[in-house]
C-alpha cells in the first residue's frame, strides 16, 4: 500500500514539474507593450494606425493597436467607456459597410469593457476585439481560415483578459 502512494505522489510531483507556464509574446506599441498567449513573430507595423502585425508558426496572423482614446474622432469626453468602446466599433464598422465589406456584430461584453465583430475582405473574416484599457482602446484582431470563429473569439477573450488584469 505504501508503495502505491508513493507512486501516486512521485506522479503528482512529475506532472507538476512537466507543467510549464504559458508561454506569452511581448510585443512593444508607440504606447505601452501588450502581452499575446503563445508564440509570435511581428512582421510589420502600419505607421498611420499603429497596428502591429504578427504571425505564428501555423501561418495564423494577428495584429495589435493600443492607441490613445482622444486620438479618435469617435471618442467622446465624458461617457462610460465601454460607450467609447461602441463608438469605435460604430466609427469603424460603419466605415467598412460603406465600402461595401460585409460585417457583423459578434458578441458584447459590456461588464468586460467589449466587443468582438468581424467584417469579410472578400477573401477571409478579420475578427476583433475592441475593448478598453484606461485611457487606451484595444484593437485585437485574428486573421485567418485555420481556426473556427469559435477559436478566434476564445483567444481574443484570452488575449485582452490577459492586459486588463
Amino acid at each position: 500500500m505504501r508503495t502505491i502512494h508513493y507512486l501516486i505522489l512521485v506522479l503528482s510531483f512529475s506532472s507538476i514539474s512537466w507543467s510549464q507556464s504559458p508561454t506569452t509574446t511581448a510585443v512593444n506599441t508607440k504606447n505601452g507593450t501588450v502581452d499575446i498567449p503563445g508564440k509570435w513573430t511581428e512582421f510589420h507595423t502600419e505607421a498611420s494606425s499603429g497596428q502591429t502585425y504578427l504571425k505564428n508558426d501555423e501561418g495564423v496572423i494577428i495584429a495589435v493597436a493600443y492607441n490613445l482614446k482622444k486620438a479618435y474622432p469617435c471618442y467622446k469626453s465624458g461617457v462610460s467607456d465601454f460607450e467609447n468602446v461602441q463608438l469605435f466599433h460604430q466609427w469603424d464598422s460603419d466605415y467598412y459597410k460603406e465600402n461595401k465589406y460585409d460585417t457583423a456584430l459578434l458578441k458584447v461584453n459590456e461588464s468586460k469593457i467589449s466587443i468582438i465583430w468581424k467584417f469579410n475582405d472578400k477573401r477571409r473574416d478579420n475578427v476583433f476585439l475592441f475593448g478598453s484599457k484606461g485611457n487606451y482602446f484595444l484593437n485585437l484582431m485574428v486573421y485567418t481560415d485555420l481556426w473556427e470563429e469559435s477559436k478566434k473569439i476564445s483567444f481574443l477573450e484570452e488575449w485582452y483578459a490577459l492586459n486588463t488584469k
